[in-house]
């Protein structure tokens, strides 16, 4: 499933573990800009191919998907949580965007300061986890949040939310990328953030206030602001 919309230069958006739905964030964006957000295989609606069993084949995945979007031309992504890893990966292995920009994004290995483990909590507690607002938690059918769940699982469990290669391999991103990183972020201290920025020759951070791990929907106008001013 690919969802689309708005006019303009066209723009790739990966969408994050929890949900698969389209959002004001990107009601936002589509004000400037053509949005295609196609649906994880293995997420939400969407059939898992065999073929499909690591962030490495989902990063390929995205690459393809946005040569045949932008017409072999390449064009900017943007990426919330999973989906930020998935773009920063999909970039190392293919010349397929022109701007990055990684919300929340996990992948960077720093031993004492571990992701938090929110995969045994109870989903009030990785709700008060990942959000400073709980009116904001997207709504997702039971069914849609067991597969979302799962194909996280399948992705990141080990180890747990991080890749020790991955800050050998970023410098290979010479794309201008903005890390954006939620103010009161629990699930991955802001030292994540800094860890991938240190390592991209042009990589930059900016921190949205008020926010916790998800700050596109924990402030869905900032963080748009500072996406909007990054990709013009």
């Amino acid at each position: 499933m690919v969802r689309e919309a708005g006019d303009g230069k066209t723009l790739l958006y990966v969408h994050d573990e929890l949900s698969t739905g389209w959002n004001p964030f990107l009601d936002l964006l589509a004000e400037r800009f053509h949005i295609v957000a196609p649906e994880i295989p293995g997420f939400g609606g969407t059939a898992l191919p065999v073929w499909i069993e690591t962030i490495d084949d989902v990063a390929f995945l995205l690459a393809d998907v946005a040569d045949v979007v932008g017409g072999g031309v390449p064009i900017p992504v943007i990426g919330s949580s999973l989906g930020g890893w998935l773009a920063l990966e999909a970039a190392l292995r293919a010349a397929a965007f022109s701007r990055i920009a990684a919300i929340g994004s996990p992948g960077a290995y720093l031993p004492g300061d571990p992701p938090t483990d929110y995969f045994f909590m109870t989903p009030e507690e990785r709700f008060a986890l990942l959000f400073n607002d709980a009116a904001v938690v997207p709504e997702v059918s039971e069914d849609h949040s067991v597969r979302n769940q799962a194909m996280t699982a399948r992705l990141v469990w080990q180890p747990r939310y991080v890749s020790p290669k991955l800050e050998h391999r970023i410098h290979r991103i010479t794309e201008p990328t903005l890390v954006v990183w939620g103010s009161d972020d629990r699930f991955l201290s802001q030292a994540h953030g800094r860890a991938l920025v240190e390592n991209l020759p042009a990589g930059s951070i900016t921190v949205v206030a008020n926010s916790g791990h998800f700050a596109a929907l924990d402030q869905p106008a900032e963080t748009a602001n500072v996406i909007l001013d990054f990709l013009s």
